[in-house]
This record gives structure tokens, sequence and C-alpha cells, in this order.
């Protein structure tokens, strides 16, 4: 049986009340196979230091695993780029990292989502410690908003590009977007910045962490408010999280994790044509909160067993508006009715994880996961028509995987399995392979399928839901290299293929949601890393996008730019004065916008941004950012303007 939010609270207590107090100091790093050659430079080791842990990622496997072997298409922001980019939030971030789309609904604040290889946003799956917080109950069907996440203490980002359910489930077709928070150092540090700007910007945040005894803590707050930047578009933001960690012995570690996250802003609606286009000029508003709770306990039972229990609960609730949305001033059968929702969305977990060490290179992992997906959403349609509904189903996900390491390879097989309550079984293999085949180059591949059960709005909604549907799929593969010139120049190229199957769109025949469209996607990624020495190193990408859809409406793949590139240059400079800058070129893309139906496009953009620090204090940094340093007034969206130039300055203070 699945495990309910009863169920789950009570095991949630019984493990932290029968876990023995703490004794050690220092919280050990997770198991990975030895092998009987010299670890590389690039290997982490168990040293009491995280910054080997910017070379490695987490997320294909749950294991470290150095970036350049790893068996998967990823990006890794480490926490220097982080720290130094300054960032009003993360889709600031996003934005700038290689082969993803971020799209924001107008101004910063306004929505913000993000698609990988030409797949829809809600087809990545969003993490914060592991943790996913894609929302199933909204109009978005589980896309993420990133203008709601503050990056004061995010340690790290990584990015698997890919089909990935084989071992996340449901949501993983595109990809997976781990937001990985700093970890406890058990050293006392106080961290506290504020920060000002253009449009009324002002932010604050505190980082405070420390020790007691064996027990590691850390404490973190930030608050960020923004007035209008074009027009009714102002918006805060605030978030609050607590964390833990001790090891019980050298074999015992358990550590807990809470964040809080409140967000409220006003923005005109998606597809009603923006301020510049919209009949009524009537901006929707949205008041929404996000709470996320983890708890994990490790044990190493044997030289070769390791074992370890997570559980973890996400909820989200949110009040908004929507205006009508008018195709033109006069009545038409394409304007859609003014919705005011109330919406809930509650997802407890409980997993239990299995570490094998079978041989010297070979390292297998087996998790169990139930879960359950509770919504509730309530809309009056136009002041007049209810739509409400409220659902509960249990998820059980099982999945493995068996690793090949050595320092010249990793190979990996994966299998998961899930079976969601009212839907058939489903089965998401994965197979991926790096080679290093010359001293200086590398070869990966991939292949995976991948699925996406149904969202509980796409199913309840009494107004477009429907019953009938079935997951949607994907199979994909990538295959690419990695050359490394010398020591200081490196070049890759990826080659993806997707074909998505079951895609669930709006048929206006049947004027609900159903499964009708296939699509194919195929690109290249490629990307280049200089560093000129150690205090200057450039960075340049660009993607391509080719895809072809299968639908009754004959209509294009919407919001995906045919390609994208971007430079970026980081530079140390004397006087301890840091700099840096990124340049973002975005190709044309297909648009839709009720008012303009006649325009099925918005032109390309390219956009600059420049920011400066200051370390030279003892324990005061200062920066200066400049967004849109070039003034350009283009669109993402038709309709959504850019508010042009903007630029902030802060000051943060340190004391350790």
């Amino acid at each position: 049986m699945t495990p309910g939010p009863l169920q789950f609270v009570i095991v949630v207590l019984s493990v932290a009340i029968f876990v023995s107090p703490c004794r050690a100091q220092t919280p050990t790093e997770p198991s990975r196979p030895q092998t009987d050659e010299a670890p590389s430079k690039a290997t982490p080791t168990n040293q009491s230091t995280t910054k080997p842990m910017l070379l490695t990622v987490i997320t294909v496997t749950g294991q470290p695993l150095d970036v350049s072997l790893a068996p998967a298409s990823v990006s890794v922001v480490d926490g220097e780029h982080v720290s130094n980019a300054d960032a009003l939030t993360s889709d600031d971030i996003m934005r700038t990292v290689p082969f993803v789309n971020l799209e924001q609904n107008g101004s910063a604040g306004s929505l913000g989502t993000l698609t990988i290889r030409g797949g829809k946003p809600n087809l990545v799956l969003t993490l914060i410690d592991g943790i996913p917080v894609n929302d199933l109950t909204n109009l978005l069907g589980g896309a993420f908003d990133f203008s709601t996440l503050l990056t004061h203490d995010v340690e790290r980002i990584e990015v698997v590009r890919g089909p990935l359910s084989s071992t996340y489930g449901s949501e993983a077709m595109s990809g997976v977007i781990n937001f990985i928070t700093k970890p406890t150092h058990y050293e006392s540090e106080l961290k506290a910045g504020v920060e000002t700007g253009s449009f009324g910007t002002a932010g604050v945040s505190l980082i405070a962490e420390g020790s007691d005894g064996a027990l590691g803590y850390k404490l973190s707050g930030a608050f960020l408010r923004m007035g209008d930047q074009v027009e009714s578009d102002a918006f805060s933001t605030s978030t609050f999280s607590a964390a833990s960690n001790c090891a019980h012995n050298a074999d015992s570690t358990m550590s807990w994790t809470v964040r809080w996250i409140q967000f409220q802003g006003s923005s005109f609606p998606p597809n009603g044509g923006g301020p510049e286009l919209s009949v009524l000029q009537i901006p929707e508003t949205s008041n929404a909160g996000n709470f996320l709770a983890g708890f994990t306990s490790q044990r190493q039972v044997s030289t070769g067993w390791s074992v370890g229990l997570n559980a973890d609960v996400f909820t989200r609730g949110e009040h908004s508006y929507t205006p009508p949305i008018l195709a033109s001033p006069n009545p038409s059968p394409l304007s859609q009715p003014s919705a005011l929702a109330s919406t809930r969305f509650t997802r407890p977990r409980l997993a239990l994880q299995n570490i094998f060490n079978l041989a010297p290179k070979w390292q297998a992992h087996f998790n169990v996961q139930g879960s359950d997906e509770i919504g509730v959403n309530n809309t009056l349609l136009a002041n007049l028509d209810n739509s409400n509904f409220s659902t509960n189903r249990g998820i059980v996900n099982g999945n493995g995987d068996l690793v090949y390491f050595t320092n010249r390879m990793t190979g990996m097989a994966a299998l998961g399995i899930n079976k969601t309550a009212g839907f058939p079984t489903q089965v998401a293999p994965r197979v991926g392979i790096a080679l290093t085949v010359a001293e200086k180059t590398i070869v990966k591949a991939s292949w995976g399928q991948a699925y996406r059960v149904p969202d509980l709005y796409a199913l309840e909604n009494p107004s477009v839901g429907n019953p009938d549907l079935v997951p949607e799929k994907v199979t994909g593969l990538d295959a690419g290299v990695q050359q490394r010139f010398g020591r200081n120049f490196t070049l890759s190229g990826t080659y993806y293929y997707n074909l998505f199957s079951n895609l669930i769109d709006f048929s206006s025949t049947a004027f609900r949601l159903v499964n009708l469209t296939r699509v194919r996607t195929e690109g290249v990624e490629a990307e280049a890393l200089l560093a000129v020495n150690n205090k200057i190193q450039i960075k340049a990408w660009g993607s391509s996008l080719d895809w072809n859809i299968e639908s009754s409406s004959g209509e294009p793949l919407r919001d995906e730019p045919d390609w994208q590139a971007g430079v970026g240059v980081d530079a140390k400079l004397p006087r301890k004065i840091r700099a840096s800058a990124t340049t973002l070129w975005v190709g044309r893309r297909y648009d839709f916008q009720l008012p303009a139906p006649t325009i099925d496009s918005v032109g390309g953009y390219s956009a600059t941004n420049l920011v400066l620090g200051y370390d030279g204090f003892r324990h005061v940094t200062m920066f200066a950012r400049v967004d849109n340093v070039l003034n350009s007034r283009f669109h993402e969206y038709l309709g959504f303007p850019n508010p042009g130039i903007a630029c902030r300055v802060g000051v943060t203070y340190h004391l350790r």
C-alpha cells in the first residue's frame, strides 16, 4: 500500500526518535567504488573539503561522478559562478546555462519557465536538494517558475539533459535540474547582504552557520522586492531555510532541511498580448507559498553495502486571479473568461536507497520509493461557474542501476519501474557510457526512454480535463565528443535526437485536453572553453533545434527558438577586482497571442549583462550588476517588451 500523509509523518518521527545521539564531528562523503588506478586530478577524494565536489555531478546516478566522465549530457554551475553572478533570481542564472532555454513572460518576476531540447516546460523535473518542486495542480501542468527562487544559498546547479525517468520517475522526460544548497561546514560563519537598484529594487539576505558539539547547523533567509518595470509587473519574494547534519559515527550520518518560499506579484497573463497588445490592460495577480522538508539517514552496513532512508514532503498553495483574455474588443469565441483560482498540491515521499560496492570497479544502486500526490483546485470562471476538483493518487517507484568506473571510462545501465494509481505500469530503461579514447579525447553516448503520467489538472479539471489521458513518452539519444587542446582549451560537441509521443495538447474540436501530438526534435550542442591564464576564462556555446510536429491542428512548435548562442568572460583583475560579461543571442521563434492571431512569431534578440565585484576588504565584498547593458528593446514574447537597462549594487558582510 502506498504511504499516505499520516503514515509518512509517523515514519519520519519514528526515525528521528530512535536514532541515537550524534557523537562524531565530521560527516563522511558518500561512498564510491575503489579502483586499482591512481585518482586523477578531477576525481574527488575523501578529504574534509567541499571544493572537489564542484567538479562532480551527483544527479546522474546519485553518487559523485567526474563531469568529464559522467555518462550523460551535463552542465554544472559551480558555487563560485553562482556567487559571482549576483543574480536577481534563479532565472538570471539559468538563462545563461548552455543548451537550455529560459522563457520569461515579461519583466523580472514574471513567469519564468525552462525547456530542454524542444520539450515542454513541464517535461523538465526541477529539484531543490533532491526534492521535486513541480506543482501538478495548476494551469502550468507541472512547470516550475524559476522567477520565484532566490540563489543566495545555492552551492551549485546541476543540469542533466535527456530522458531520466529511469532514476527520477515521471516528469523527467527532457531533463533534470537540481539546485543544491550550501552544506554545513561545522564552523561559525555569518554572511549578510543588502542590495538596491533600478525599478525600486531592494533586497536583503542572511546566512548563519555553526556547530554545537557534533551537530552542524545552517540558517538562511532572503527577501527581494521590485516595483513596476514596464506596467503592473511589481513582485516580491522571500525565503527562509534551516538545515542540520551530524554523524553518529564514521559509518552513520543524518541530515535534515526545511525551506519556505513566498511569492507575490502581478504581470500580464500568458498569450494575452502583454502591456502592448492586451485589450483590457488588466494584469493577473498571484500569491503563492511553497514548503519543502527532507530528512536523510545513511548507514554503512558493511564494506560493500550502505543503506539510506530518505523522507521528504513538498507542498504548494496559490491564490491567483487571471482577468478575461480578449481576442478583440468585440465578442469572439477565442476569448477566455476570467479565473479566480485557489490550488493546493502536496507530495510526501518515503524512499529506501541501497548502494552496493560489488567489486573494485563496480557499483550498483537499488531504490524503492512510495509517495502520494494530493491536489485541490477551486476555480471560479467569469464570476459565475465553479470548476473544482480534489484528488489523491498513490505512486510506487523502483529503480536500479549498475555502474562501472575506471579513471578512463564510466558505463551504466539503469531501469526504472513506476506504478501510479489508475495507470498501467511504466518502464524506463537507460544506458550510457563516457570513454577516454585518447589522452585528451573523451566520447560520450546515451540512450533512454522516459514517461510522464498526466498531471492532476489535466485529468481532473472539470472544464478541460480528460480522465482518459495516457502517459506522455519519449525515446531519446545523444552522442558527443570532448577534445582538449593543450592545457587551456577544450572543445566539445553533442548531437541529440528525441521522439515524443502522446503529448497532451488542447483540442479545439473536443474542447478538452487530449493525447494527439507526436514530435521529433534533434539538434547539435557545441561549447568551447578557454583559460587564457589563471585570471581570465572565456566560454562560448551554441545550439540548434530542428523539429517536426504531427498534430491534427497543424500548429508549429511554439516558444522554442531554432538556435541559441552565448559567450561569457570571467576575469580576476588586480586589486581584488572581479569582472564578468555575458552576451546571449536567441533566434526567432513561433508565438501566439490572442489579440494578434495573424502574427505567429516573435523576433530574435540579444542581451549583454555585466558584473563588477570588489573583494579587497577583509570582511566586506561589493558588487555592481548591469543587465541589458546596451539597452536593447527586445521582446521575448509578442507584446511583452523588455524594460531596458537595469542596474543594481550590493554589499555583503562576512564574519568567520
